[in-house]
């Protein structure tokens, strides 16, 4: 099954353009850095100024968050980037997100027919479910 690991980007940023996975100091996104390598499946950062991220993509800093109008600016890009992803299934880290990050990421998911698996909660909660949930759908390959 393809899968695609997905969690929304972090408020604080290091001051130069990095991996996108290592842009945002935070312990959640770094996490699950190390279960999409350990597991195999490609990961994403949901990011309210470049929409769908490749976690290895060199992006620069910036000030943004997610609103309702901003993913209506954001749709088609994050369509056609999990469009080129083609998952059957994202699994979305949500820890303590902003509910707009889940919810834009669902309508562009919706658009494509594409199952979306929510985890976690505020404080990294749940964020070791990620990598059971992962082998689950890959067979634990």
């Amino acid at each position: 099954m393809r899968v695609l690991l997905m969690t929304a980007c972090g408020r604080s940023k290091e001051k130069t353009p990095l991996p996108a996975w290592r842009l945002y100091r935070s312990s959640r996104i770094r996490f699950l850095k190390k279960v999409a390598d350990a597991t195999g499946v490609r990961y994403a950062i949901l990011s309210a100024r470049y929409g769908v991220v490749d976690s290895d993509e060199i992006i620069p800093p910036y000030e943004e968050i997610m609103t309702s109008e901003r993913c209506e600016k954001l749709l088609p890009q994050i369509v056609a980037k999990l469009r080129n992803f083609n998952p059957e299934v994202i699994v979305f880290y949500r820890g303590g997100a902003r509910r707009e990050y889940l919810d834009c990421l669902k309508k562009a998911a919706n658009a494509l027919g594409i199952r979306v698996i929510e985890v976690g909660y505020a404080n990294m909660g749940d964020i070791r479910r990620v990598e059971a949930i992962i082998n689950d759908l890959i067979g634990g390959r």
